[in-house]
């Protein structure tokens, strides 16, 4: 399940720490030649007062009051940018020395096109884009090479941020976390309404005739791809996956997390080229080929039969879930979830109505209004992955719009502090190793 969304008011976590410092100046270094002048060395760079300035800048723009020029708490908030900045150089310097670490410049040039679209986007045409970028000394591809950079940089960090800081045990104390919370909690914004509830859920299953019939197909089409046939042709003519089939059955690149499980697994096993099985996954019976593999995605095709789904197989999956719901009444729901759940659908059996709004139908929304803890629900009919569903919950908690409590957030701050020790560890270690010297103001 995805981190309670509240941490990111609570902190900033260790990529973004780095990653919004690591813009070079943007074109403007100097403003009528008074604000360039080095602030710090960090091994063989400089840091220019002008990046100090163009941070507070983008602070305002984000709606940040800073407080008045030339006061102590200004000095304290450009303090901080200067360790941050400070930071992003340790990183890059020690990053570009390891030769392990090498940028995909294949992901760095998806990465610009999607930002460049994102940027002209914004304007009303792309003559007025050009002229802002002149008015600030720049052409389309000054900005494109410098953006290209900026996103070098960040895969860079990254890459080096896997690498090595998570490494080793961290502890952090009870007391800590209490103290970061009490520290942070006013800018919190109200928790929101939540129901907590345990479910049973699973899809309506097919026939075993109609199972067997869709296994025969796919092994006969696996017979025609292992003779030769086109893959592609086929997949166009016999799929039964409208998003793909279109395409010859290409899906595209796609990374772990992103398919469902048996299906991930059997790509992930694949060689370039080959063929695979059958694999059965919730949504029927595919062939699947990995064409092309580069790090961690894969780029592949698929065919998929789904098993024929008909009124008598929905209904008799109906009276399954009205029995589940009807002995809940009485037994122990965990016992049902061993029993009954599928893991295939939802990875957990224990979720929240904010959950539910981000991963979850909207026929639970409905469902779960005005409940009380202890109370039974469903069935809840509703159609995932073109096949119908049901589900029956159990109500845990019912909890009002409030505050957050230390408890809601303990392991999101406790994540959040080990990632800030593990960076300050590993930024503590190349600091040692490196001459920084700060300017006077």
């Amino acid at each position: 399940m995805k981190a309670i969304s509240a941490t990111a008011a609570l902190a900033v976590t260790l990529p973004a720490l780095l990653l919004v410092a690591a813009a070079p100046a943007d074109g403007q270094a100097q403003e009528e030649g008074l604000v360039d002048r080095v602030v710090a060395v960090v091994g063989d760079s400089a840091i220019l007062l002008s990046e100090i300035i163009r941070e507070e800048q983008q602070m305002l723009a984000g709606g940040v009051a800073l407080p008045p020029e030339e006061s102590p708490q200004r000095d304290t908030i450009r303090r901080t940018i200067l360790d941050d900045l400070i930071r992003v150089q340790l990183i890059l310097q020690a990053a570009a020395r390891d030769t392990l670490l090498k940028v995909n410049e294949e992901r760095v040039d998806e990465s610009l096109q999607r930002l460049m679209e994102e940027v002209e986007g914004r304007f009303p045409n792309r003559q007025e884009f050009e002229r802002l970028l002149m008015e600030d000394g720049m052409s389309v591809q000054s900005f494109r090479e410098m953006r290209r950079e900026q996103l070098r940089q960040q895969q860079l960090q990254a890459l080096y941020l896997q690498r090595y800081a998570g490494e080793g045990a961290v502890e952090v104390p009870d007391d800590e976390m209490r103290a970061f919370f009490e520290a942070n909690k006013g800018s919190l914004q109200q928790r929101p309404a939540t129901v907590t509830f345990k479910q049973v859920m699973m899809a309506a299953a097919p026939s075993d005739s109609a199972q067997a019939a869709a296994r025969a197909r796919i092994e006969e089409l696996l017979e025609r791809l292992r003779a030769g046939e086109d893959f592609a042709e086929l997949a166009t003519l016999f799929s039964e996956d409208p998003a793909s089939a279109a395409a010859g059955g290409s899906l595209g690149w796609f990374r772990r997390g992103q398919m469902t499980s048996a299906f991930e697994k059997a790509a992930f096993a694949l060689p370039e080229g080959v063929i695979s099985d059958v694999v059965e996954s919730e949504y029927g019976f595919h062939v699947i080929r990995v064409d092309r593999i580069r790090l961690a995605e894969r780029q592949a095709r698929h065919i998929l039969i789904r098993p024929a789904m008909g009124y008598a197989d929905i209904a008799r999956s109906r009276q399954l879930a009205e029995d589940i719901a009807s002995r809940a009444q009485s037994e122990d729901f965990d016992a049902l979830i061993d029993a009954y759940h599928d893991g295939a659908i939802s990875d957990s059996a224990t979720l929240t109505t904010r959950q539910v709004a981000e991963e979850l139908p909207a026929a639970y929304i409905g469902a779960l209004g005005q409940r009380q803890a202890g109370e039974i629900v469903g069935p809840i009919q509703f159609t995932y992955g073109a096949r119908e569903h049901f589900a029956v919950l159990k109500i845990l908690e019912v909890r009002e719009a409030g505050e957050y409590r230390y408890e809601d957030l303990k392991e999101s701050i406790r994540a959040t502090l080990i990632d800030r020790k593990r960076l300050e560890t590993l930024v503590g270690g190349l600091r040692a190793r490196t001459y920084v010297e700060i300017k006077g103001r």
